[in-house]
């Protein structure tokens, strides 16, 4: 296993290819090169095949992409389109999020479908490897019921993503992660659900909150805990207000002794959230300016 140290290295040169070596990385480099994960070309350094094997385990393989809901606060945008198929200035919301995927070079994407389902086949005109499922339950329940419709897919290192996520930085995706994480940002006080950090870990995940980091809907989940999940998932659900959970509180807050996950951290502006029509219509408005 890589150290956190090494993987950074790694990925950061498997991202950017030949690179100068920084005085900070000077150490690390030379016992690289010694153990052939790295080699010299001119004055630059590079990955190895070897440091390519190193780094294939920790290689995001797939995506999965929660897109049944309704989106009532934003009608009447959504009276016949689903949320996530939603135009922002002639680019629909979930096009962002799978563009950055797709720069991540991700396309083994499942992409759970409920309101308006039919209307997803249009994307296949732009991404033909998407792979839908319908999720009829989420009328009735919370998005842990569309978790329970990819149990089967959690089987590799895999990303679990909100659909309506207006995605402004690509770079909040990535082809590499080193252990399961969550995307948040910094906020002083917050009513949306939100979490702490405490040696490292994410704790005290919960809905408003002050000194803390608001959650994005995206997070990254290894194959070991993927694993885990499959477990937890439907012991969860079969409790009497399980299908009314939002999925996250599995790990995060119900079965979080069976997980360590980290924080990533990210700025506000690298993802916009939007949640109703005003909120719509004032995103529109700004990125026309």
């Amino acid at each position: 296993m890589l150290s956190r140290t090494e993987f950074e290295l790694l990925s950061f040169l498997e991202k950017n290819g030949p690179s100068q070596v920084s005085p900070e990385t000077a150490a690390l480099t030379g016992e690289l090169l010694a153990a052939g994960w790295l080699r010299k070309k001119g004055g630059l350094v590079e990955l190895s095949q070897a440091g390519r094997r190193e780094l294939a385990p920790y290689r995001v393989e797939q995506a999965i992409i929660m897109a049944a809901g309704f989106g009532s606060r934003m009608l009447p945008a959504t009276k016949d389109t689903p949320k996530p198929l939603v135009e922002v200035n002639g680019k629909r919301i979930i096009e962002t999020l799978l563009d950055a995927l797709v720069a991540a070079d991700i396309r083994d994407i499942t992409v759970i479908i409920g309101y308006q389902a039919q209307k997803f086949a249009d994307l296949l005109e732009k991404y033909p490897f998407l792979k839908f499922v319908t999720n009829a339950d989420y009328v009735n329940c919370n998005n842990i019921s569309s978790m329970m419709k990819v149990l089967d897919r959690l089987d590799a290192n895999t990303y679990i993503c909100e659909a309506d996520l207006y995605v402004t930085n690509p770079a909040v995706i990535s082809k590499y992660q080193y252990d399961s994480n969550i995307l948040g940002y910094y906020s002083q006080e917050t009513t949306d659900w939100c979490f702490k950090v405490q040696a490292g870990r994410v704790v005290d995940y919960r809905q408003g909150n002050r000194d803390c980091y608001t959650e994005y809907g995206i997070s990254y989940w290894t194959k070991k805990d993927c694993q885990q999940l499959r477990l937890d998932l439907p012991q969860v659900y079969a409790q009497p207000a399980g299908p009314q959970q939002f999925w996250e509180t599995v790990p995060l807050k119900w079965c979080q002794q069976h997980y360590q996950v980290r924080l990533r951290e990210c700025q506000q502006e690298d993802i916009a959230e939007i949640d109703s029509y005003q909120e719509l219509e004032a995103f529109r408005k700004r990125q026309v300016g």
